[in-house]
């Protein structure tokens, strides 16, 4: 009977990507997802959408409703390029993350506050219920990735200690 030989140790074990940041990498992808969504389906539904914030507002009378109206058509569009902002910003700490740069952490902290704060001034915005929804699932994707990030293994891996895995701040 034979044995198999016994598995070689794998050098890219010791800068591989923890399981935790993995997962933080996952819900910030889900994030991104979710806020791309919200932006496709504003833009798609423009319209409606214009047509329920103008019925919601608290105008006063004789209010002129085309000017209204452009000012939320502006709004809606400025809606568009934080996503596309965020989507780079996003891949640049994705990378620092895999780093191991406490730079990228925090970031995601600072990031994943704004989003929490946002998602919820949303809420008190006239919105369809569909746009409230998709900020609920946003805010809950970034409170979990919140939790995750605040994790004892996680706040290790990017204390601000000099780290032996490190060296010159890169994975040796």
């Amino acid at each position: 009977m034979t044995t198999p030989d016994a598995p070689a140790a794998d050098p890219d074990a010791a800068t591989a990507t923890p399981p935790q940041v993995r997962r933080m990498i996952v819900l910030m992808f889900a994030n991104l997802a979710l806020s791309a969504l919200l932006a496709g389906l504003m833009l798609v539904f423009q319209e409606q959408l214009l047509d329920y914030q103008l019925a919601h507002l608290d105008l006063p009378a004789g209010a002129d409703l085309a000017a209204a109206r452009e000012t939320l058509r502006s709004s809606a569009w400025s809606r568009v390029l934080p996503v596309a902002v965020v989507a780079l910003a996003y891949l640049v700490v994705i990378r620092g993350l895999r780093l191991g740069r406490r730079k990228a952490y925090r970031q995601v902290i600072f990031i994943s506050v704004i989003v929490l704060v946002g998602s919820g001034l949303t809420l008190l915005q006239p919105f369809p219920w569909w746009v409230r929804a998709i900020n609920v699932a946003k805010a809950l994707v970034v409170v979990a990735l919140l939790l995750l990030a605040s994790r004892p293994q996680v706040r290790d891996r990017f204390a601000a200690t000099r780290r032996p895995d490190l060296v010159d701040g890169f994975p040796s």
